[in-house]
């Protein structure tokens, strides 16, 4: 078996270009900005590559602030942007962020062979004319209060456990999306070994099957797990996770920054 690594940097064809601008005078907390892309990227990343997406939003649970997502239209053809776009586009648009320390309003349009596909905007207030999709208000880490162990389907369980190495919570936030994003890309039901997902100053997510293949899904599912159980109890360290089914470990995993 052959652990799967994708990489979303590598996979993007030069016909897609991501044309960003920010907007440096209104500032908005990273936090404030991730929190609603992860509610985003799990909900888009859950789609087919091929799904069409038109206007949508995400408003964030920790402010005003609010992620809108906007398609153009091209004569009979109601949309043309995909969920392959979006991903692109997000990650190209919060890696821009992380890089430049530019938390702030900003706009990312989306272009597939020169022609505008649609948008991606970051709002520090939404306009008054917008009006917030009410599907998309729950927080995609109320998980279970009682301990780190959160269902990820029928019969099927993840449990963890937290390191002693402190890593920053931005990382880790860039790299549960790349892992979402990843995972899609190769497939959810697509057996593999693991998924392995390097991001920034070498943080990374990887779930390997214990002795047995498993499904791609599963690593998009315990990552942003993992990270929801680290948001509710404000601890930012490495962790090791544990998937199973019926009680049997059939893959594990984690978060870490380094080598190891």
């Amino acid at each position: 078996m052959v652990l799967c690594q994708s990489n979303l940097s590598a996979n993007i064809p030069a016909a897609f270009k991501v044309e960003l601008t920010h907007d440096p005078t209104l500032p908005i907390p990273a936090e404030e900005i991730f929190r609603p892309a992860l509610k985003m990227m799990y909900r888009v990343t859950g789609m087919p590559l091929s799904q069409l997406w038109f206007d949508d939003n995400w408003p964030s649970p920790l402010g005003p602030s609010a992620i809108y997502v906007k398609h153009n239209t091209f004569g009979k053809e109601p949309s043309r942007l995909h969920s392959q776009y979006l991903i692109w586009g997000m990650n190209h648009m919060l890696l821009s962020m992380q890089l430049t320390n530019r938390y702030c309003q900003t706009t990312a349009v989306l272009k597939w062979e020169g022609d505008t596909v649609g948008s991606i905007h970051v709002w520090k207030t939404p306009p008054p004319d917008s009006i917030l999709s009410g599907r998309n208000t729950s927080d995609i880490v109320d998980l279970n209060p009682e301990g780190p162990k959160a269902p990820l389907g029928v019969g099927i369980d993840m449990s963890m456990a937290y390191g002693e190495k402190a890593v920053d919570k931005n990382l880790l936030y860039l790299t549960c999306i790349k892992t979402m994003g990843e995972a899609a890309e190769v497939g959810l039901k697509r057996m593999v070994a693991g998924l392995y997902t390097l991001g920034l100053q070498q943080t990374a997510w990887k779930l390997v099957g214990d002795n047995r293949e498993i499904e791609t899904g599963f690593s998009r599912e315990a990552a942003i797990l993992a990270l929801g159980r680290m948001i509710h109890d404000n601890k930012w360290r490495e962790v090791m996770v544990w998937v199973k089914i019926r009680e049997t470990v059939v893959a594990v995993g984690g978060y870490t920054q380094g080598f190891h």
